[in-house]
């Protein structure tokens, strides 16, 4: 009896640490329109999710968490919620997100010659790796560091399969503030770039061409590819495949602050133009 007594404790322990609250919300701009593909989460844990084409988000909290809730989108000013307010939000929490202020145009004179600024490393023979629907917002990439002003023309990365209806990826370019990982970063660009990936089982190079024009000034700088869309039909056979790279990349999940070493990337390729 009292063994039995104590499974029932624990049980009841277990249930109780494992309470989440959920919170939904919709993330719209000035103007009412829904901020897609924004992404929500507690900074500094795993605990995130993306916004969805029409804004709309739902991201389950530990109960004990009382940590500020945080909304990222390239094209907007960070939003911080604090949990007095997504704690009594009913279930239902609306956001708004301020456009980010366009920072100074950068003008250099001299001499500029085509470059790359990614050695992508080895390709793997017969390596390759995936992303499922439940990899939806999480990004991975490489780190790269440019000596001297680098305006990017291209970014090119090769997919090698998809079964994945109307898969749609991002290309986001994070900034460093020092020259390690380990300190927070922005975003250096102010629209972001998606692309559709069509189904098939064949090997496709992607070229991407910004409609904004980026200058890296010298410094340390994450690109990387995030998974932000896909029709969720099957997940258990649903992936897009990626050549794998012997180079040392890097994985960000959806809300954590600082990614994660990776052995392997995936390949990008960045193309432009260097200035000295």
């Amino acid at each position: 009896m009292r063994k039995s007594l104590l499974i029932t404790y624990l049980f009841a322990t277990t249930a109780l640490c494992a309470q989440e609250m959920v919170v939904k919300g919709r993330i719209t701009n000035l103007d009412g329109e829904p901020v897609e593909y924004a992404t929500v989460g507690i900074s500094g844990t795993k605990n995130g999710t993306l916004t969805s084409h029409d804004g709309t988000f739902e991201l389950a909290i530990p109960q004990e968490c009382h940590d500020t809730l945080t909304a990222r989108h390239v094209s907007y000013s960070e939003a911080r919620i604090p949990a007095t307010v997504y704690r009594n939000s009913d279930g239902r929490l609306d956001v708004t997100m301020y456009p980010r202020p366009l920072e100074d145009i950068v003008v250099f004179n001299g001499k500029r010659k085509k470059a790359k600024l990614v050695n992508k490393g080895m390709r793997l023979p017969g390596g390759s790796t995936t992303m499922d629907i439940s990899f939806i917002g999480n990004e991975i990439g490489s780190v790269v560091e440019t000596k001297h002003p680098f305006e990017i023309s291209e970014i090119i990365f090769n997919t090698v399969a998809n079964s994945i209806d109307k898969a749609k990826l991002s290309i986001s370019i994070n900034i460093y503030s020092a020259d390690t990982i380990e300190n927070r970063f922005r975003n250096v660009m102010h629209h972001p770039i998606y692309t559709d990936i069509p189904e098939g089982k064949k090997k496709i190079e992607h070229t991407i061409v910004p409609q904004e024009r980026i200058i890296l000034t010298p410094g340390v700088y994450f690109v990387a590819v995030k998974f932000v869309d896909g029709c969720r039909n099957d997940p258990e056979k649903e992936k897009i495949a990626f050549p794998l790279y012997i180079k040392s990349g890097y994985i960000r999940r959806s809300a954590v602050e600082h990614p994660e070493k990776s052995p392997f990337n995936l390949g990008l390729q960045i193309n432009g133009f260097e200035y000295r």
